[in-house]
């Protein structure tokens, strides 16, 4: 296990001294590769943010992930301004089992904002990133239920203008596969089904079976596997990613117990976190290893809880 002083140094001095292409002279690309194998965090992990600071989120965000020495990142929002809030919303997103006349109405606010957003926020976005040396691969989109094809084709357009070549569906159900494929396919990004434990609902991703079928829909979808949920849905997790490690693009690490458990320190639950990493590492499978903080109980701050716990990862994959 590395100390937070000895993790830092050696984030620092993975700064690349080589340019990212389209980068400033004065932006230096970050690295963080270990033992073969990429890693990074997604945005999620560094909440709470500083609040009142008067600045642009994402600059806060990009600043956190430089100071961390993270170079891999999945972005949660953009933060665009003026977004309608839903009334009487469903779980996660998705529309409740009954639609109220408030929900109806704001469901449809924000259906039409979502189709007029502008695209300028999403490439200017793009552009800090960028500019900072960090590699912005993937964007957090759940599909909704409830999405029109206009809904859909806007937001697959506004991950266009983030130029990430995947995106993680979160809350996406099966459901919606045969419904965004198509889109997927035109604009060439890829879907990264990303499972959850809910495994008594088959209409939910998060069985073998279920993210297998999903696998089956599209050549453009293929699997974000997170392995604290998919082992807190009683999975194996081990198991699916020797089967599938062709189809698999990036894991969640985070720690969960099994029986729909709770999140945990990593190190003290039941995900294979260690036998993953080595498979990956071992294997030299193209797959990132990708934080996401949830288990927020320890001491210090977002940064430094966050700090630790990708030095934790780093000291698997080193070990």
């Amino acid at each position: 296990m590395y100390s937070r002083r000895e993790f830092t140094k050696t984030a620092l001095s993975g700064i690349a001294v080589s340019l990212l292409p389209g980068l400033t002279r004065h932006a230096a690309a970050i690295e963080s590769t270990v033992r073969g194998v990429r890693m990074g965090l997604i945005t999620g992990s560094l909440n709470p943010l500083p609040e009142n600071t008067g600045r642009d989120p994402i600059d806060v965000i990009i600043e956190q992930c430089l100071a961390l020495g993270a170079a891999n990142i999945e972005l949660v929002t953009v933060f665009p301004q003026g977004a309608p809030q839903i009334v009487n919303g469903g779980r996660f997103g998705q529309p409740p089992a009954q639609r109220t006349p408030e929900f109806i109405k704001s469901r449809q606010a924000l259906r039409e904002w979502r189709v007029a957003l502008p695209l300028d926020r999403f490439r200017e976005v793009r552009a800090k990133f960028d500019k900072a040396g960090l590699n912005l691969f993937s964007y957090v989109q759940t599909i909704d239920d409830d999405m029109t094809d206009a809904e859909i084709d806007a937001v697959f357009r506004q991950m266009q203008a983030l130029k990430v070549p995947m995106f993680t569906t979160n809350q996406t159900r099966v459901g919606m596969g045969p419904r965004f494929a198509p889109f997927a396919e035109k604009y060439n990004i890829k879907a990264a089904w990303h499972p959850h434990a809910q495994v008594q609902d088959p209409n939910e991703v998060a069985t073998p079976e279920s993210m297998e079928k999903v696998l089956t829909m599209s050549k453009a979808f293929v699997v974000n596997l997170d392995i604290g949920h998919y082992t807190a849905g009683n999975n194996d997790a081990v198991a699916f990613l020797r089967k599938h490690h062709d189809r698999i693009t990036h894991l969640h690490i985070k720690d969960r117990k099994r029986n729909d458990g709770p999140n945990v320190q990593l190190g003290t639950g039941d995900t294979p976190i260690k036998e993953c990493a080595a498979l990956i590492r071992d294997n030299k499978w193209p797959i990132m290893l990708i934080l996401e903080r949830e288990y927020r109980d320890a001491p210090g701050t977002a940064v430094e809880q966050t700090r630790w716990q990708l030095d934790y990862v780093k000291s698997l994959l080193e070990a």
